[in-house]
């Protein structure tokens, strides 16, 4: 990865402009791209803050795809996240015409525990009435979903408090002596 790939990709006439509907150089994402670069070529570390509309997504992820190493992403909320992981990174992936594997990782509390849901079923008792509706929602979604992300589930609200009763944390996870540890969305 030299600066001359960088510049090219960045560009007005650029990789990103030719593949990316509505990309406009932008003078500081390509200064933040290239100090990205060099920090991750010289193996050194950068602390970078840019205001919004810089650009600072696109100029982490090329450098950071162009080296070809593992790289970990960490946002500030679970939108960044989704955005990060559904739109800008394929876009960026599919426009630098590298071949990277990406995965998105969430803390345990926004994955379903098979556990704690039927414990929630057979008690049947709640803290908020919409939560006797929720948990029947929540072990529907269960049954068919693939990861268990609740962020999937949109019939029952993020902060609903059935929540806390049908994940788990590391306090409360049985691990490997869970009945349902085959079946774990986080494991």
């Amino acid at each position: 990865m030299s600066e001359y790939n960088i510049r090219q990709v960045f560009e007005k006439d650029g990789i990103l402009a030719s593949h990316i509907a509505g990309y406009h150089e932008r003078t500081q994402q390509l200064e933040m791209a290239l100090a990205i670069a060099d920090a991750i070529e010289n193996n050194t570390q950068l602390v970078a803050e840019a205001g919004t509309g810089t650009g600072k997504t696109f100029a982490y992820l090329v450098p950071a795809l162009l080296t070809g190493g593992k790289v970990i992403i960490s946002t500030g909320t679970k939108n960044l996240q989704d955005q990060l992981f559904s739109r800008d990174l394929p876009n960026v992936r599919d426009a630098l015409k590298v071949p990277v594997t990406v995965a998105m990782l969430k803390g345990r509390s926004n994955y379903v525990c098979h556990y704690h849901l039927e414990r929630a079923v057979n008690e049947g008792r709640f803290a908020a009435r919409d939560d006797a509706q929720y948990v029947h929602l929540i072990k529907a979604f269960s049954e068919n979903s693939k990861t268990g992300d609740k962020g999937e589930l949109n019939t029952v609200p993020e902060n609903a408090t059935i929540w806390a009763n049908v994940t788990s944390t590391r306090d409360n996870c049985l691990g490997g002596d869970c009945n349902f540890y085959k079946e774990c969305f986080v494991m």
